[in-house]
């Protein structure tokens, strides 16, 4: 496997030392009015209902208000856009909008935003929107009056408020002119929140620019002028960047890294453990053709699995700075079975499978990383792979989610995709297992199981807690027994930030940019 200079701390070091060499570092009086973040991957889209990448949620939260903001230390739900709400009945939850609340251009937030958001931006079949499954409860939205709507639900469903926390609401009367004067494309290079920073521009691969909305409805944020998002996918670009003071915060370091962050006397490292989790999904239906055929067979994904020892690669890739998970979603979400052990790692066992599969003399397993780190990972595990006869190739999407999404999206990722989910920041595994496993619905369905899609489905629909406890046990247990996914580790969000600059992280992997601010 050829190594990239993201595989070793000490390769990313020397590019640093050379590079150093040729930037500036701007004034510190300049820095106080000016954040600059480097995002590890590149946004897509400012379309935030056309996409489910991380940066673009995090873009989206600067610009954009959501209804219910969650505290960042505990995940306690708080009132934000929504200030109050109640139960009216089993499928009818009523809520009130603060009053007052403007969006960049100076038109009014009310209920029919929150109407037109989720029925004609999520819900409309003509929008083909990946976040569908996440919302295809609703039923309807009533508007009550101005500031009160009500969200009519197709059956019980618990986790509506939690739902909410990633609801941005759009403008009606700006959205439809631009569509109408521009086309649909245009809302993808341009955006209308009510949130702290106005958008400015966006330069497509390079940057995204804002500004401090002077009329935000929280007095006294943000604390800076201008906010500038730089997408450098290149970790030791990032690194470099970082160090010479070219941006304050950098997301998305490697544990190898550390120490040469920690190094440099104005800069800290922020780790913070967090929702996401990362996996393999295989292509258990061979939906990608004849180069997935070897995994419509379970077993030769449980001959993976055997394969390769994960604890292993955690502990000498990753330096420990991540944690072994053997259940299809993170222990802190509600229904996690920690009692559910995984395949342990026995490359016997898997030469045996491999054989009893009819595939002794292997095959060529392709692997997708979207990020560094995972790329890390696929190397380290390509080496067991090829000790029991398993070929591997990386098809290396680093830094290039949207790309790799299309393909997903098509049917076209053959082999295993090499991911993680954020939950949209949801402590329950129905934000992330509808993706994967709920056809048609789900937008990377690549395993079809309809009696795990009934237990999925029973559990969203029930608000007794025991229950869909009961239900989420026995999909954990079928998706280990059958090998769907094979799951990873949970993450930990390491950033390098300016010494100065404070700022929170939260264990949703959203960082409060908007409260942040620098001192002398």
């Amino acid at each position: 496997m050829a190594r990239t200079d993201q595989r070793s701390g000490r390769r990313a070091w020397m590019v640093l030392v050379v590079t150093l060499g040729l930037m500036a570092i701007g004034s510190a009086e300049a820095a106080k009015n000016h954040l600059i973040v480097g995002f590890e991957d590149t946004v897509g889209t400012m379309n935030y209902y056309q996409t489910t990448a991380r940066v673009d949620i995090q873009t989206a939260m600067m610009i954009y208000d959501p209804l219910l903001e969650r505290d960042p230390k505990d995940g306690t739900l708080l009132p934000h856009l929504v200030t109050e709400w109640k139960i009216i009945n089993d499928t009818t939850w009523e809520f009130k909008l603060r009053p007052g609340v403007k969006f960049h251009n100076g038109n009014p937030l009310n209920a029919e935003c929150v109407r037109f958001t989720i029925e004609e931006r999520i819900l409309d079949p003509k929008q083909k929107s990946p976040l569908l499954p996440n919302w295809k409860w609703v039923k309807k939205v009533e508007v009550v009056d101005d500031l009160t709507f009500r969200i009519i639900t197709d059956g019980p469903y618990p986790i509506v408020l939690q739902r909410l926390n990633f609801l941005f609401p759009l403008d009606p009367k700006w959205t439809k002119e631009m569509v109408a004067k521009n086309g649909e494309e245009y809302l993808s290079s341009y955006a209308m929140g009510t949130g702290p920073f106005k958008f400015v521009r966006f330069v497509k691969g390079e940057r995204i620019e804002l500004a401090r909305n002077e009329n935000y409805w929280k007095k006294g944020y943000p604390k800076f002028e201008k906010m500038t998002i730089r997408f450098i996918p290149e970790i030791s670009t990032r690194l470099a960047e970082l160090i010479s003071g070219g941006v304050d915060v950098a997301h998305g370091f490697l544990p190898d890294l550390i120490p040469t962050i920690e190094k440099n006397k104005n800069v800290k490292v922020v780790e913070v453990p967090i929702l996401r989790f990362f996996f393999w999904m295989f292509d258990g239906d061979g939906r990608a053709g004849e180069r997935s055929a070897p995994l419509k067979d379970v077993r030769v994904r449980r001959a993976i699995y055997h394969a390769i020892d994960r604890e292993a690669i955690i502990k000498n890739v990753l330096n420990n700075h991540a944690d072994l998970c053997n259940i299809p979603m993170n222990p802190l979400q509600f229904g996690a079975d920690t009692s559910i052990k995984g395949l342990e790692y026995n490359p016997e066992k898997a030469k045996a499978l491999l054989k009893e599969a009819g595939y002794e003399k292997g095959f060529t397993l392709s692997l997708w990383p979207i990020l560094a780190l995972y790329k890390q990972v696929d190397e380290a595990a390509a080496g067991y792979l090829e000790k029991v006869g398993i070929k591997v190739e990386i098809k290396d999407y680093v830094g290039r989610w949207p790309e790799a999404a299309k393909l997903l999206t098509s049917g076209k990722v053959d082999g295993a995709l090499t991911t993680s989910w954020g939950m949209f920041s949801v402590y329950d595994p129905d934000a992330f297992w509808p993706f994967f496993f709920l056809s048609p619905e789900g937008p990377y369905v690549y395993n079809t199981d309809a009696e795990l899609m009934d237990w999925m489905r029973q559990a969203r629909r029930t608000l007794d807690q025991e229950k869909r406890k009961a239900l989420y046990k026995k999909c954990q247990e079928r998706i280990i027994d059958r090998v769907y996914m094979m799951p990873w580790f949970t993450e930990r969000a390491i950033h390098g930030a300016n010494k100065n600059f404070i700022y929170t992280l939260g264990s949703d992997e959203i960082p409060r940019y908007q409260y942040g601010y620098f001192v002398d």
